[in-house]
Protein backbone atom coordinates (compact mmCIF):
# COMPACT_ATOMS: atom_id res chain seq x y z
CA UNK A 1 0.00 0.00 0.00
CA UNK A 2 0.69 3.97 -0.54
CA UNK A 3 0.01 6.95 1.07
CA UNK A 4 -2.94 9.06 -1.09
CA UNK A 5 -1.53 11.68 0.51
CA UNK A 6 1.89 13.15 1.69
CA UNK A 7 1.56 16.03 3.79
CA UNK A 8 3.62 18.17 6.24
CA UNK A 9 1.64 17.48 9.95
CA UNK A 10 0.96 20.98 10.31
CA UNK A 11 -0.96 20.83 7.04
CA UNK A 12 -2.56 18.01 7.77
CA UNK A 13 -3.85 19.40 11.30
CA UNK A 14 -5.32 22.60 8.90
CA UNK A 15 -6.84 20.54 6.28
CA UNK A 16 -8.63 18.05 8.90
CA UNK A 17 -9.93 21.47 11.08
CA UNK A 18 -11.72 22.44 8.27
CA UNK A 19 -13.06 19.22 7.45
CA UNK A 20 -14.00 18.76 11.09
CA UNK A 21 -17.94 19.38 11.38
CA UNK A 22 -18.14 17.37 8.25
CA UNK A 23 -15.93 14.54 9.71
CA UNK A 24 -18.26 14.93 12.46
CA UNK A 25 -21.44 14.84 10.78
CA UNK A 26 -20.49 11.71 8.71
CA UNK A 27 -19.53 9.80 12.00
CA UNK A 28 -22.68 10.68 13.26
CA UNK A 29 -24.60 8.88 10.04
CA UNK A 30 -22.46 5.93 10.65
CA UNK A 31 -23.41 5.23 13.63
CA UNK A 32 -26.93 5.78 12.69
CA UNK A 33 -27.86 9.42 13.99
CA UNK A 34 -30.29 11.05 12.13
CA UNK A 35 -28.78 14.84 11.34
CA UNK A 36 -28.48 16.92 8.79
CA UNK A 37 -24.99 18.79 7.93
CA UNK A 38 -26.45 21.95 9.26
CA UNK A 39 -27.76 20.52 12.25
CA UNK A 40 -24.28 18.96 12.96
CA UNK A 41 -22.75 22.13 11.90
CA UNK A 42 -25.71 23.80 14.78
CA UNK A 43 -24.37 22.07 17.71
CA UNK A 44 -20.90 22.22 17.03
CA UNK A 45 -21.68 25.76 17.52
CA UNK A 46 -22.86 25.45 20.65
CA UNK A 47 -26.92 25.07 19.72
CA UNK A 48 -29.31 22.42 20.35
CA UNK A 49 -31.15 20.99 17.96
CA UNK A 50 -34.86 20.18 18.89
CA UNK A 51 -35.44 17.30 16.64
CA UNK A 52 -32.58 15.36 17.89
CA UNK A 53 -32.42 13.19 21.48
CA UNK A 54 -30.54 14.06 24.23
CA UNK A 55 -28.33 10.78 23.66
CA UNK A 56 -27.67 11.87 19.97
CA UNK A 57 -26.65 15.38 20.53
CA UNK A 58 -24.71 14.38 23.17
CA UNK A 59 -22.45 12.11 20.91
CA UNK A 60 -22.19 14.68 18.12
CA UNK A 61 -20.74 17.07 21.23
CA UNK A 62 -18.75 14.23 22.69
CA UNK A 63 -16.80 13.22 19.37
CA UNK A 64 -16.42 17.20 19.05
CA UNK A 65 -14.39 16.97 22.40
CA UNK A 66 -12.70 14.10 21.10
CA UNK A 67 -11.44 15.64 17.87
CA UNK A 68 -9.79 18.76 20.05
CA UNK A 69 -8.60 15.90 21.87
CA UNK A 70 -6.53 14.00 19.25
CA UNK A 71 -5.47 17.73 17.65
CA UNK A 72 -3.70 18.23 21.38
CA UNK A 73 -2.11 14.93 20.97
CA UNK A 74 -0.54 14.32 18.19
CA UNK A 75 2.75 13.16 19.44
CA UNK A 76 1.60 10.82 22.25
CA UNK A 77 1.94 7.01 20.43
CA UNK A 78 -1.52 5.09 19.76
CA UNK A 79 -1.51 2.61 22.70
CA UNK A 80 -4.34 0.54 24.95
CA UNK A 81 -4.32 4.01 27.29
CA UNK A 82 -4.93 5.81 24.13
CA UNK A 83 -8.07 3.88 23.80
CA UNK A 84 -9.05 4.00 26.41
CA UNK A 85 -8.63 7.96 26.83
CA UNK A 86 -10.78 8.38 23.46
CA UNK A 87 -13.50 5.98 24.25
CA UNK A 88 -13.76 7.82 27.89
CA UNK A 89 -14.72 11.15 25.90
CA UNK A 90 -16.73 9.79 23.21
CA UNK A 91 -19.02 7.91 25.98
CA UNK A 92 -18.91 11.11 28.74
CA UNK A 93 -22.50 11.07 29.75
CA UNK A 94 -23.75 8.00 28.02
CA UNK A 95 -22.75 5.35 29.36
CA UNK A 96 -21.29 4.24 32.87
CA UNK A 97 -18.27 2.16 32.01
CA UNK A 98 -16.95 5.10 29.61
CA UNK A 99 -13.29 4.02 28.75
CA UNK A 100 -13.37 0.54 30.65
CA UNK A 101 -11.75 -2.61 28.60
CA UNK A 102 -15.33 -4.64 28.12
CA UNK A 103 -15.57 -7.10 30.21
CA UNK A 104 -19.25 -8.48 28.97
CA UNK A 105 -20.67 -10.19 26.44
CA UNK A 106 -22.00 -7.72 23.34
CA UNK A 107 -23.84 -8.95 19.89
CA UNK A 108 -23.69 -6.38 17.08
CA UNK A 109 -26.97 -5.89 14.87
CA UNK A 110 -26.97 -7.47 11.35
CA UNK A 111 -25.00 -10.50 12.35
CA UNK A 112 -24.82 -13.73 14.45
CA UNK A 113 -21.11 -13.43 15.25
CA UNK A 114 -20.24 -12.80 18.57
CA UNK A 115 -16.80 -11.13 19.16
CA UNK A 116 -14.97 -12.69 22.22
CA UNK A 117 -14.28 -10.70 25.41
CA UNK A 118 -11.37 -8.99 25.52
CA UNK A 119 -8.14 -8.92 27.59
CA UNK A 120 -5.85 -5.53 27.94
CA UNK A 121 -3.02 -8.43 27.47
CA UNK A 122 -4.30 -9.64 24.16
CA UNK A 123 -5.26 -6.04 23.11
CA UNK A 124 -1.52 -5.03 23.64
CA UNK A 125 -0.24 -7.61 21.29
CA UNK A 126 -2.79 -7.18 18.90
CA UNK A 127 -1.87 -2.99 19.15
CA UNK A 128 2.15 -3.82 18.78
CA UNK A 129 1.12 -6.05 15.81
CA UNK A 130 -0.26 -3.28 14.19
CA UNK A 131 2.67 -0.87 15.08
CA UNK A 132 5.13 -2.99 13.10
CA UNK A 133 3.16 -2.21 9.69
CA UNK A 134 5.55 -0.13 7.78
CA UNK A 135 3.51 2.10 5.85
CA UNK A 136 1.05 4.39 7.82
CA UNK A 137 -2.10 4.33 5.88
CA UNK A 138 -1.87 0.62 5.92
CA UNK A 139 -1.59 0.72 9.52
CA UNK A 140 -4.20 3.23 10.48
CA UNK A 141 -6.72 1.31 8.46
CA UNK A 142 -5.81 -2.11 10.24
CA UNK A 143 -5.78 0.00 13.10
CA UNK A 144 -9.22 1.26 12.57
CA UNK A 145 -10.71 -2.64 11.68
CA UNK A 146 -9.03 -4.14 14.32
CA UNK A 147 -10.95 -1.66 17.12
CA UNK A 148 -14.25 -2.22 15.48
CA UNK A 149 -13.94 -5.89 15.28
CA UNK A 150 -12.31 -6.37 18.68
CA UNK A 151 -15.40 -4.11 20.11
CA UNK A 152 -12.74 -3.35 23.02
CA UNK A 153 -15.19 -1.06 25.08
CA UNK A 154 -19.22 -1.80 25.96
CA UNK A 155 -20.06 1.20 23.24
CA UNK A 156 -18.45 3.75 20.98
CA UNK A 157 -16.05 1.29 18.71
CA UNK A 158 -16.70 2.44 15.53
CA UNK A 159 -16.20 5.64 16.89
CA UNK A 160 -13.32 5.11 19.23
CA UNK A 161 -12.11 3.12 15.96
CA UNK A 162 -12.07 5.88 13.23
CA UNK A 163 -10.71 8.94 16.29
CA UNK A 164 -7.29 6.67 16.91
CA UNK A 165 -6.99 5.88 13.10
CA UNK A 166 -7.34 9.47 11.82
CA UNK A 167 -4.53 10.20 15.16
CA UNK A 168 -2.19 8.17 13.40
CA UNK A 169 -2.95 9.30 9.73
CA UNK A 170 -2.72 12.96 10.96
CA UNK A 171 0.12 12.16 12.50
CA UNK A 172 1.59 10.99 9.29
CA UNK A 173 0.68 13.53 6.98
CA UNK A 174 -1.75 11.00 5.50
CA UNK A 175 -5.11 12.90 4.73
CA UNK A 176 -8.26 11.82 7.05
CA UNK A 177 -10.72 8.79 7.07
CA UNK A 178 -14.31 9.81 6.92
CA UNK A 179 -17.01 7.21 5.36
CA UNK A 180 -19.23 9.28 2.68
CA UNK A 181 -23.09 9.11 3.86
CA UNK A 182 -24.07 7.69 0.69
CA UNK A 183 -21.91 4.83 0.92
CA UNK A 184 -22.67 4.28 4.72
CA UNK A 185 -24.49 1.12 3.22
CA UNK A 186 -21.87 -0.42 1.36
CA UNK A 187 -19.37 0.45 4.28
CA UNK A 188 -21.88 -1.54 6.68
CA UNK A 189 -22.15 -4.69 4.63
CA UNK A 190 -18.48 -4.66 4.47
CA UNK A 191 -18.04 -4.00 7.98
CA UNK A 192 -20.62 -7.39 8.92
CA UNK A 193 -18.61 -9.12 6.26
CA UNK A 194 -15.06 -8.57 7.83
CA UNK A 195 -16.36 -9.42 11.49
CA UNK A 196 -17.31 -12.85 10.23
CA UNK A 197 -14.36 -13.85 8.23
CA UNK A 198 -11.92 -11.75 10.25
CA UNK A 199 -10.59 -11.07 6.16
CA UNK A 200 -10.07 -7.25 5.89
CA UNK A 201 -9.11 -7.45 2.44
CA UNK A 202 -12.48 -6.25 0.63
CA UNK A 203 -13.46 -3.39 3.65
CA UNK A 204 -9.56 -1.86 3.54
CA UNK A 205 -9.76 -1.58 -0.43
CA UNK A 206 -13.27 0.07 -0.33
CA UNK A 207 -11.73 2.56 2.76
CA UNK A 208 -8.52 3.61 0.68
CA UNK A 209 -10.21 3.76 -2.51
CA UNK A 210 -13.20 5.90 -1.35
CA UNK A 211 -12.82 7.05 2.63
CA UNK A 212 -9.66 8.82 2.20
CA UNK A 213 -8.98 12.97 1.82
CA UNK A 214 -6.52 15.06 1.72
CA UNK A 215 -4.58 17.55 -0.54
CA UNK A 216 -1.72 18.01 -2.43
CA UNK A 217 0.88 20.85 -2.37
CA UNK A 218 2.66 22.19 -5.17
CA UNK A 219 5.81 24.65 -4.46
CA UNK A 220 5.40 26.00 -0.86
CA UNK A 221 6.92 29.90 -0.12
CA UNK A 222 9.71 29.33 2.45
CA UNK A 223 8.88 32.13 5.44
CA UNK A 224 11.71 34.42 3.97
CA UNK A 225 10.05 34.19 0.56
CA UNK A 226 6.24 35.03 2.34
CA UNK A 227 7.83 37.65 4.95
CA UNK A 228 9.59 39.64 1.58
CA UNK A 229 5.81 38.81 -0.37
CA UNK A 230 3.96 40.62 2.67
CA UNK A 231 6.41 43.68 2.40
CA UNK A 232 6.03 44.26 -0.58
CA UNK A 233 1.91 44.33 -0.60
CA UNK A 234 2.13 46.19 2.32
CA UNK A 235 4.25 48.89 0.61
CA UNK A 236 2.67 48.51 -2.34
CA UNK A 237 -0.94 49.14 -0.75
CA UNK A 238 0.99 52.12 1.55
CA UNK A 239 2.44 53.82 -1.78
CA UNK A 240 -1.38 53.65 -2.86
CA UNK A 241 -3.09 55.14 -0.53
CA UNK A 242 -0.18 57.73 0.25
CA UNK A 243 -1.35 58.89 -4.03
CA UNK A 244 -4.45 58.57 -3.14
CA UNK A 245 -4.19 61.05 -0.12
CA UNK A 246 -2.26 63.54 -2.43
CA UNK A 247 -5.04 63.63 -4.81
Amino acid sequence: MINKFQMSVEDNVEFAKRQIVDSIYKEARVEGINVTFPETQQIYDGFLVDSLSYEDTTKIINLKHAWFFVFDSLEYPFDLRYLRHINAIIETNLIRNAGVVRNISVRISGTDWIPEIPSPEKIDREINRIRQIENPTDRSLELMLSVMRGQYFEDGNKRTAQLVANHEMISNGCGIISVPVDLKTEFSSLLVNYYESDDSKLIKEFLYDSCISGFSRGYRLSDEEIATQREEDAKAIDDFLKKKGDK
